[in-house]
């Protein structure tokens, strides 16, 4: 079934089966065939006039029970993790509630959009680099493999308007993080109660938007570079591929030690940062989460 963000049950279908449906939709999506039962939604949106604010995995979770409890279906032992033993203790059968998508935002203030975005195309997750999207930066769309992770940082304010693209200046920006089933499923994280703790969605926001949004580097912190690595580090500046230049090993030891300073030769310089003009791009945390109904 399809149910509208007014509750009301646009269709069903014994036919349907996807159970996917984009994060932008207002309505969720429900499938169940008798013994399992499966959702898709942006739930945090459900029922919201907007998603410019959302809720903690577990306040999701517990969203998705009422919702189904109004809808009537049995929801004994949702959110919970249930194991049928045989005679000698061995798992026969196993059920229970488990997560296949997760995104994780979180919302920021900055006072030039346009120049955040230049900044934040060098930054690397793990080994992969930006591609500029509709609203800017986005991390791991190119993979084949969606059931892992992507990333994206766009305009939160032109989305909510409607715009076809950024105005740039001045705006609330947002970092989110989506995370797919195979990416959970190896960390253990596929399970509701691995989220009891509302820290658990921070640590893990925390580890990739703390790949994007490390200190920028500053003319004025080089002095602070011990002489032989500064000399490296102006190569990469002038824009010079150094790995070429030095052993393996050497290389990898040489980003490590600059890496405490805050520059990565493993990504391409940044020119316009080092330019003599220094432009400084404000960013501050915004308020993210609703209180939960």
């Amino acid at each position: 079934m399809k149910v509208t963000a007014d509750g009301e049950i646009e269709w069903e279908s014994p036919q349907w089966e996807n159970v996917r449906c984009a994060s932008s939709d207002t309505s969720i999506r429900i499938r169940c065939d008798g013994r399992k039962l499966e959702g898709s939604a942006n739930i945090g949106r459900f029922q919201e006039p907007d998603n410019r604010l959302g809720l903690t995995v577990a306040q999701c979770v517990q969203k998705w029970r009422d919702v189904l409890a109004r809808l009537g279906y049995d929801v004994e032992g949702f959110g919970q993790r249930q194991a049928l033993h045989g005679p000698t203790g061995v798992v026969l059968s196993e059920s229970g509630t488990h997560l296949r998508r997760i995104d994780l935002a979180g919302n920021l203030e900055t006072d030039d959009y346009n120049a955040l975005t230049v900044a934040l195309m060098s930054r690397r997750i793990g080994q992969k680099l930006p591609a500029l999207g509709k609203y800017g930066p986005m991390w791991g769309y190119d993979a084949k493999r969606g059931e892992w992770w992507k990333a994206k940082l766009y305009d939160k304010t032109a989305e909510l308007e409607g715009l076809r693209r950024s105005q740039g200046g001045a705006t609330l920006a947002r970092f989110e993080v989506q995370l797919g089933g195979q990416w959970l499923r190896r960390r253990m994280l596929d399970e509701v109660s691995a989220w009891r703790d509302e820290d658990m969605g921070k640590v893990i926001y925390g580890e990739f938007a703390g790949q994007v949004f490390r200190e920028t580097v500053t003319a004025e912190r080089w002095d602070e570079i011990p002489i032989r690595l500064r000399s490296w580090a102006v190569l990469w500046r002038d824009g010079i591929d150094i790995r070429g230049q030095m052993s393996t090993a050497t290389y990898y030891r040489t980003r490590t030690k600059l890496l405490e300073h805050g520059i990565d030769i493993g990504v391409p310089c940044n020119v316009q940062a080092l330019m003599r003009r220094v432009q400084v791009v404000n960013v501050r945390p915004a308020e993210t989460l609703r209180m939960a109904a």
